[in-house]
């Protein structure tokens, strides 16, 4: 289980992973990093914000954090894993975070998208990318993409941030978001917000939609869920769904049927990652799980 810098438990709020480290930062704002050579003598960062962090996300070059309203910065801390920048700008919870070689992107509720250069930490461009909360956001080479409240996925150019066009279809918010060569994946579920007294709508659309990059037309649904589709994570066969609901679903990219089921039986996934051969989920006991890829063609 998760513990915190003086050993109490303490909640997974989301993980990710590199070639060397698997991170996962937790409900006091700490982050625990365990090399991925042995998961033995896991080192834990206390917390370095008031809040608590809800993105997490690692490039290789750079581990990166985004911690909720009240504290809405972006830390970033260099292999070593010492804090070099505090990225401050977002007035709004840090939702989520993607990055390449050059740039880092934010999504937060204050219903914008902030692009920083890596090279120095600027910020040199900022997007309000949906009505109120941006709680997905992806990068590819051309586009940025940015889900969240409005039911839709917004995408813009990368070059001048012009919105290039706006993606329907989920009957409820876009949770999560990733990208291939080819596709936009997307998952729904219900934030539940509508101000004070707003009350959760009975039913409520959890699914996976993919969408083909050359004309931007939904080409496949993927069901099975039956609650908020927390995070996504795809590779060249598979993709990877974690959801409220308490399972990690796994379709096939050559048809698109179901795989396989996971069910913890532990409550809610919180978040999922994978690498070349892992895909790992953070647990709604403290737990982070994982299963081997290759026993997917068992």
């Amino acid at each position: 289980m998760l513990r915190n810098a003086t050993g109490n438990l303490v909640t997974v709020t989301a993980i990710t992973v590199d070639d060397k480290n698997l991170y996962a930062s937790d409900s006091d704002g700490g982050i625990t990093v365990w090399d991925k050579s042995s998961f033995d003598s896991p080192k834990v960062i206390p917390g370095q914000t008031s809040t608590q962090i809800i993105s997490l996300f690692s490039d290789g070059q750079n581990l990166y954090s985004g911690s909720i309203s009240g504290d809405p910065e972006v830390r970033v801390y260099n292999p070593d894993l010492d804090l070099i920048e505090v990225l401050k700008g977002h007035v709004g919870t840090v939702f989520d975070i993607a990055a390449d070689s050059h740039h880092l992107v934010t999504g937060s509720g204050d219903a914008t998208v902030k692009i920083w250069k890596k090279n120095d930490w600027t910020n040199i461009g900022s997007i309000t990318a949906q009505t109120h909360f941006v709680l997905a956001v992806g990068l590819d080479e051309k586009y940025i993409y940015a889900g969240g409240i409005d039911n839709c996925i917004n995408i813009f150019s990368r070059g001048d941030f012009r919105r290039i066009t706006s993606l329907y279809g989920h009957g409820a918010n876009i949770f999560s978001l990733t990208v291939d060569e080819k596709y936009v994946y997307s998952g729904s579920g219900e934030i539940w917000w509508g101000g004070p007294g707003s009350p959760r709508p009975p039913e409520f659309e959890s699914a996976v939609r993919v969408w083909d990059k050359k004309d931007w037309n939904c080409v496949q649904v993927l069901k099975g869920h039956s609650d908020n589709v927390n995070a996504l994570g795809v590779d060249n066969s598979y993709v990877y769904s974690a959801s409220d609901d308490g399972t990690v679903r796994v379709y096939s990219k050559s048809d698109w049927s179901e795989v396989v089921t996971v069910d913890s039986g532990v409550g809610r996934i919180i978040d999922l990652t994978h690498d070349d051969d892992y895909v790992y989920f953070g647990c709604a006991d403290g737990n982070i799980r994982y299963f081997r890829k290759t026993d997917l063609n068992d």
